[in-house]
């Protein structure tokens, strides 16, 4: 499907909270895990001139945060004219030392494309082709996920091992992880919850919620 105009697209995100005794159930079904950050959702969709449209989830412009010269760069080599689309958690105002990163996890235009009806997975691989396969020996990998830059971090998908990697997740800016269907196709993205059934995310505990 051709995305050849600015039209916002509301972010595949998970409603459902588990518990940590039911990880193991997601990890027999073969989803994925990717480590959810403690962040602010957005929707980064990159214009045909390579600058940066910034969104909440909400459907609002960020108030508190405008894309800097760094973050323009970080997507000015993507190939094509058409527009991208990927969905980030924007690290900058939650964690002390943190700024003006997006760790994407997600992309729902690539190229012009609206990849409406491809699965996650399939997806996943688009990203590391943009954003990881052409920067090969420049990014810095990590447990939770690869730097490409100092403000561009990209998820990494995990394919066993929830338990430990959950117990692992001890830094401030590790909220949980996100159990995604790998099978999954894009549903259009015109409705809060129109992504939300092939997904569901599980917090490590603290003061604000149990799971």
């Amino acid at each position: 499907m051709e995305y050849s105009n600015y039209t916002y697209l509301f972010p595949p995100r998970p409603e459902k909270a588990i518990a940590r005794d039911f990880i193991g159930f997601y990890e027999k079904r073969s989803w994925v895990a990717q480590v959810k950050m403690n962040g602010t959702c957005s929707v980064l969709a990159i214009n045909p001139q390579k600058q940066i449209v910034a969104m909440s989830r909400h459907k609002t412009e960020h108030k508190l945060w405008t894309p800097t010269e760094e973050n323009n760069l970080d997507f000015s080599k993507l190939p094509g004219k058409g527009w991208y689309v990927f969905i980030a958690e924007l690290m900058h105002s939650k964690i002390p030392g943190i700024r003006n990163v997006n760790y994407v996890h997600d992309v729902l235009v690539d190229n012009g494309d609206y990849l409406v009806g491809e699965t996650f997975w399939k997806r996943q691989e688009r990203l590391e082709k943009l954003l990881l396969k052409r920067r090969r020996g420049k990014s810095r990998e990590l447990l939770t996920h690869w730097e490409i830059s100092p403000t561009l971090w990209l998820a990494k998908n995990h394919e066993g091992g929830f338990y430990e990697l959950f117990e692992k997740l001890n830094r401030p800016e590790h909220e949980g992880l996100v159990f995604k269907n790998p099978n999954a196709p894009l549903a259009m993205c015109m409705k809060e919850d129109s992504n939300t059934n092939w997904q569901v995310k599980c917090r490590k505990l603290n003061k604000n919620f149990s799971f």
